[in-house]
C-alpha cells in the first residue's frame, strides 16, 4: 500500500490546500509543490493528527468507524466496488469542478469522508482484465488508528482509549533528556565535577544544574531524579571515570563514539542503557518514597521494568489512555508485578511526607502505583518513548506510546519523520548560537572553543580570551574555528573572522 506522500503525489493543489485545512497542517514554508507534499504528510501522519481526525470523523458519520475497522480486517485494503457497497463511492472530480461544486463540505458518503480527511486513499491494482480500484489506509496512517478488532492485539490489555487531548495540553517526548547528556559532556569538558563521599559536589551540580533544558521547574525530587538517571546513564555507557583529585573526566574514546551516532541511535542507546541497567533502582527514586536498609528485603529494578514494559507494550502506538486507568488496569490484571511472592509486608518502604511505612497490600496505590506514575513522567517521558497530557479540571493525566517508544517495545510503525533545525549563527559579539537540530558532535567541537552561555531556547556560546586559550591548549588552532564556523554557518561576520585571524598570526 503507498504512504501518505504518494498518495498525495497525483492530487491537485486545490485537494492539497483543503488538506491542509482540514488537518491543521502548515505548508507556507514550501518553496515547490514537491516541498508542500512532504511537510503536508509529515503533518498529516503526525499520530497526535491522525487520532484528531479519526475522532473527527467519527463524530460525523456513526459508519467512520465501521468502514475504517472493514480495512484494518483486510489488512488495510480492498476493492472500491466491495467497500463502496457499504461505505459509498468517492466522486472524480478534475480540479476545476473540485473547486466549484467543493464536495468536502458535504460529503455524500462515509467514503468521501474519510477521504477528504486524508485517512483514505484510491488507486488501482492489477493490469488488463484484472485492473481494478481499491481503497486503502496509507501505510503510515493505519499504525496509529485504533485496531480494537484487530487480531494481532489479541493480548492488548483490556483498557479503553480516551479521545486525544486538545494539542495545548499534550507534552511530547523530546530530546530534552539527551540534550542534558550533550550538557553534561560538554560541562566536564570545561569545567569539573568533584566527589566526595556522599556523591558529587553540591556547588558543581548547582552549575551543572545551570546548563540543563529544565522541562520542568518546582517539583525537586522530580529533578533529582532526573539528575540520577543522567548520571547513572553517563557512567553505565562508560563515559565516566575518575580523575586526578577525585574529579570526574571523561572518557574520550567511548564519548566520541557516541557523539559520532546518528541522534536516533543515540536515543536508543539511552533507553536501551536505561532498560537493562540492573543498578538504576526506580522504586527507590520515586518521588515521595524512600527504600530504608531496615530488614533483609530486596526487590529486583530489571525484572520490574522488563514487566512492566511488556504492559506498556500492549497499549496502541498513537492512542491516548488515562494513567489512572492504566495503573488499575495493571492492578487488576498483575498486581504482583515487582513483588513475585506476593510479600507486602517485609518490604520497609516510607513515605516521605509522612513517614509512615506503608505495608500490606492497602498501600499498593501508594508503592506500585506511585512507581507506574513515576515511570510514565520520568524515565519513559524522559527519554522519548511516551506522550503525556496535563490533565484538565476533572479529567485524568494522558499517556500515549510515542513513535519510538512504540518501536523499541517491538511494534511496526514508520519511522518518525523529524524536522530538525540544524542553524548555526555567528553573531558580531562572537556569539555563537546553535538550534535544538544540531547534532552533539557539533556543539561539542564549539564547546571546546567557545564559552557557554545559555541552553535554552537555543544553545549560545561566547568566543572570548579563556576559550581561545583553553582551545589552543587542546591543539585548536584560531584557523580550525573558521573552517569549522564557514562550514557550519552561512555567514561569519568580518569582524570576528578578521579578530580570529589575527589571534592566530600573534600566536604563530
Amino acid at each position: 500500500m503507498p504512504t501518505t506522500a504518494q498518495m498525495l503525489v497525483d492530487y491537485p493543489n486545490v485537494l492539497l490546500q483543503v488538506l491542509g485545512e482540514l488537518r491543521n497542517a502548515f505548508t507556507d514554508g514550501a518553496e515547490s509543490r514537491e516541498q508542500v507534499i512532504k511537510l503536508l504528510a509529515a503533518q498529516m501522519t503526525d499520530p497526535t493528527s491522525v487520532q484528531f481526525a479519526y475522532q473527527e470523523v467519527t463524530d460525523l458519520a456513526d459508519d467512520a468507524t465501521r468502514a475504517v475497522e472493514t480495512l484494518l480486517k483486510e489488512g488495510g485494503e480492498m476493492a472500491e466496488a466491495h467497500f463502496s457497497r457499504d461505505f459509498g463511492s468517492i466522486r472524480q472530480m478534475g480540479p476545476a469542478k473540485l473547486e466549484r461544486e467543493t464536495p468536502w463540505l458535504y460529503p455524500e458518503s462515509v467514503a468521501e469522508l474519510l477521504y477528504y480527511y486524508g485517512l483514505i486513499g484510491r488507486g488501482f491494482k492489477g493490469a488488463g482484465k484484472g485492473a481494478h480500484t481499491v481503497i486503502y489506509l496509507p501505510t503510515d496512517v493505519a499504525p496509529w488508528l485504533p485496531h480494537p478488532q484487530n487480531p494481532a492485539l489479541a493480548n492488548a490489555l483490556p483498557i479503553r482509549p480516551v479521545a486525544p487531548p486538545p494539542v495545548p495540553r499534550t507534552l511530547p517526548a523530546d530530546d530534552s533528556f539527551l540534550q542534558d547528556l550533550g550538557d553534561l559532556l560538554g560541562f566536564l569538558y570545561t569545567d569539573r565535577l568533584r566527589l566526595t563521599a556522599a556523591g558529587p559536589h553540591p556547588e558543581d551540580i548547582d552549575r551543572l544544574v545551570q546548563r540543563l533544558q529544565m522541562p520542568f521547574s518546582g517539583d525537586e525530587p522530580l529533578l533529582n531524579a532526573r539528575l540520577a538517571l543522567l548520571l547513572h546513564l553517563a557512567n553505565r555507557l562508560g563515559f565516566l571515570r575518575r580523575g586526578e583529585q577525585d574529579a570526574v573526566q571523561l572518557t574520550n574514546n567511548r564519548v566520541r563514539a557516541f557523539l559520532d551516532k546518528p541522534r536516533p541511535e543515540q536515543r536508543q542507546t539511552l533507553w536501551e542503557a536505561w532498560r537493562d541497567s540492573p543498578e538504576w533502582n526506580d522504586l527507590c527514586r520515586t518521588p515521595g518514597l524512600e527504600c530504608t536498609d531496615t530488614g533483609a528485603w530486596k526487590n529486583d529494578p530489571r525484572q520490574t521494568r522488563t514487566t512492566l514494559l511488556q504492559f506498556f507494550a500492549k497499549l496502541q502506538p498513537g492512542v491516548w489512555y488515562s494513567v489512572y486507568e492504566l495503573s488499575q488496569t495493571i492492578k487488576t490484571t498483575e498486581p504482583d508485578f515487582q513483588r513475585p511472592t506476593g510479600d507486602y509486608e517485609s518490604w520497609y518502604i516510607r513515605n516521605t511526607n509522612t513517614g509512615e511505612f506503608l505495608k500490606g497490600f492497602t498501600s499498593w496505590e501508594g508503592v506500585e502505583g506511585g512507581l507506574i506514575r513515576f515511570l510514565i513522567d520520568g524515565p519513559l517521558h524522559w527519554l522519548a518513548a511516551v506522550d503525556l497530557a496535563e490533565p484538565s479540571a476533572g479529567d485524568d493525566r494522558l499517556v500515549s506510546l510515542s513513535p519510538w517508544g512504540a518501536r523499541w517495545l517491538g511494534h511496526e510503525v514508520p519511522e518518525p519523520h523529524e524536522q530538525l533545525r540544524h542553524a548555526v549563527t555567528v553573531g558580531d559579539d562572537f556569539t555563537i548560537t546553535l538550534a535544538p537540530g544540531v547534532s552533539l558532535t557539533d556543539r561539542f567541537r564549539v564547546e571546546r572553543f567557545a564559552q557557554w552561555q545559555a541552553s535554552y531556547p537555543n544553545h549560545r556560546y561566547q568566543i572570548n580570551q579563556r576559550s581561545l586559550k583553553r582551545a589552543a591548549d587542546a591543539g585548536i588552532s584560531p584557523q580550525q574555528i573558521i573552517d569549522f564556523l564557514k562550514a557550519h554557518t552561512s555567514q561569519i561576520p568580518p569582524k570576528v573572522s578578521g579578530a580570529l585571524a589575527r589571534y592566530g598570526a600573534v600566536k604563530a
